[in-house]
C-alpha cells in the first residue's frame, strides 16, 4: 500500500478464522524493525463470507503482501487464477501472497518451513525414511510434497473418513509426481490402520488442525511403541500454540519430539524474504516468537 505522503510505507497481514492464537505480527514486525523499514504487519481475522468478498476485490486491496492460514489456504486459489508459483501449484495450497506490479501471486512457504525445521531443529533427513502423516488439509499437502521432494521412501497418509477425497487426491497426485522414488499410501483413521501406519516408521507428523477437540488422542498411547536403543522416532506436531497429547504421549514413551514453533519461524522468514528481497533476521524473529508465546 503506497500512500501519497510516504511511498516507503508498506502494510502486510495475515488472514484466517479464527486468529486469536497468531503470533505472526510479532515475528514479522520484529524483522521490519531490524532493518528500520516503514512496514507493518497486522492480523485480519475475517469470517468466510467477508474473506471471499475481499478476495473478489483483490486488485483493489490496499496491502503489499499477506499470508493466509486456516481455513483459507485452498479458498484463495480460485481468486489468484493461474498466478501461482510452481511450488504452490504442485502443493495445491497457498499461504503467502505477493505483488508483482498490479498482479497478485500465490506461493507456499509451509513446505520450506517444514523441511528447514526438520533439518535444523529436528536433526532429521527424510531421505530413505518411512513416514506416518496425520491429516490431509493444506498443511498436510505441504508436508507430503516436502517429503516427496526430499526422497522419503514411503508416506502413509491417515485422516478422518469424511475427508476421504482430500486424502485420495494427495495420494493420486503425489504418486504421479514422485513415483517411483516415493510411495504414497492412504488410510482411513481407525485403530487398525494407525497400527499399520506406525510399523517401522522413523517419523510421525501431526498436520491436523485443532478444530474439534484439541485434546483428543488421534493415536492412542498404547499404540505408540516404547523407544529402545537405536529406535527413537521423531514426533512432529505442526501446531505451535498448544501442546496436544500427541507430543506428550510420544515423550512419555521415550521418543524425540518437535512442535510447530520452528516451522512457523522458518516459513515466516521465507515470506519476509519474498516480500522484501532481504535476508530474514532469524535470531530477531526467533526471539520475537518466544516473547510473543510467553506473553499469551
Amino acid at each position: 500500500m503506497h500512500t501519497a505522503g510516504d511511498p516507503e510505507l508498506k502494510v502486510y497481514g495475515i488472514f484466517g478464522y479464527p486468529l486469536g492464537h497468531t503470533v505472526s505480527p510479532a515475528i514479522q514486525n520484529s524483522a521490519f524493525d531490524h532493518y528500520g523499514l516503514k512496514s507493518f504487519y497486522f492480523a485480519f481475522e475475517r469470517p468466510p463470507a467477508r474473506f471471499r468478498f475481499l478476495m473478489r476485490h483483490l486488485r483493489s486491496l490496499l496491502l503489499d503482501g499477506f499470508n493466509v492460514t486456516v481455513p483459507y489456504k485452498w479458498v484463495i486459489l480460485k481468486y489468484l487464477r493461474r498466478n501461482l508459483t510452481p511450488t504452490a501449484r504442485a502443493i495445491g495450497a497457498v499461504n503467502t501472497v505477493f505483488r508483482k506490479g498490479k498482479r497478485w501471486f500465490g506461493d507456499n512457504t509451509d513446505c520450506y518451513g517444514f523441511l528447514t525445521s526438520l533439518r535444523k531443529e529436528g536433526r532429521f533427513s527424510p531421505r530413505g525414511k518411512r513416514v506416518l502423516l496425520l491429516g490431509a488439509g493444506g498443511a498436510a499437502r505441504a508436508v507430503a510434497y516436502g517429503l516427496g521432494q526430499s526422497g522419503a521412501t514411503e508416506v502413509r497418509l491417515v485422516n478422518r473418513p469424511r475427508f476421504q477425497k482430500r486424502r485420495e487426491d494427495i495420494v493420486r497426485k503425489f504418486n504421479k509426481l514422485f513415483s517411483p522414488r516415493t510411495k504414497f499410501i492412504g488410510f482411513s483413521l481407525n485403530r487398525q490402520n494407525l497400527k499399520r501406519g506406525l510399523k517401522d516408521v522413523q517419523l510421525v507428523v501431526d498436520a491436523t488442525s485443532t478444530s474439534g477437540d484439541p485434546d483428543r488422542r488421534l493415536i492412542p498411547i498404547d499404540l505408540i511403541p516404547k523407544a529402545r536403543r537405536g529406535r527413537h522416532l521423531l514426533f512432529f506436531d505442526l501446531v505451535y500454540y498448544k501442546k496436544r497429547p500427541f507430543l506428550k504421549d510420544a515423550k512419555r514413551k521415550g521418543h524425540r519430539i518437535l512442535d510447530g514453533k520452528s516451522m512457523l519461524l522458518h516459513q515466516g522468514a521465507k515470506a519476509f524474504e519474498i516480500w522484501t528481497g532481504r535476508r530474514a533476521p532469524i535470531q530477531q524473529m526467533r526471539k520475537a516468537l518466544h516473547d510473543a508465546l510467553h506473553s499469551q
